[in-house]
């Protein structure tokens, strides 16, 4: 009995660090994490800071992602974000106009994206999405 539960306990552990490792993998290979931007300490934290805020943004993206909610930021990144688009603004609408793909119908499901969206921090402007052929 004892030695079963050291096992299972060990294997328990062990999944935990692996889990850790991997996202740390992640974070380096599409975060760059380890291309640090300066040797003094502060930087480092906040350059780490960020690229943790950036993932979870990612993470929470993906949530809403219908067949993506578990996917990986450069995945997330590579179908969704980096797409070609174009920013018109008519001083009080942002409308970005952005070609369907794919992977348009995913995004079409986020009712969010369907909105308009305020922005605070650009004076409650507005701004749209707008999918073209």
């Amino acid at each position: 009995m004892w030695l079963k539960r050291k096992s299972k306990e060990l294997l328990i552990t062990y999944a935990k660090r692996r889990h850790l490792e991997n996202k740390f993998a992640d974070l380096v290979k599409f975060f760059c994490l380890n291309a640090l931007s300066s040797p003094i300490m502060i930087r480092i934290h906040f350059d780490l800071l960020w690229t943790v805020i950036a993932d979870t943004l990612y993470h929470i993206f993906a949530k809403n992602l219908k067949w993506f909610e578990n996917s990986k930021a450069d995945k997330i990144f590579n179908k969704f974000i980096d797409m070609p688009g174009q920013i018109e603004y008519d001083g009080k609408t942002f409308t970005v106009k952005i070609r369907k793909r794919s992977t348009t119908p995913v995004l079409l499901s986020v009712e969010k994206l369907n909105e308009d969206i305020i922005v605070p921090w650009l004076y409650n402007k507005i701004l749209k999405i707008e999918w073209t052929p």
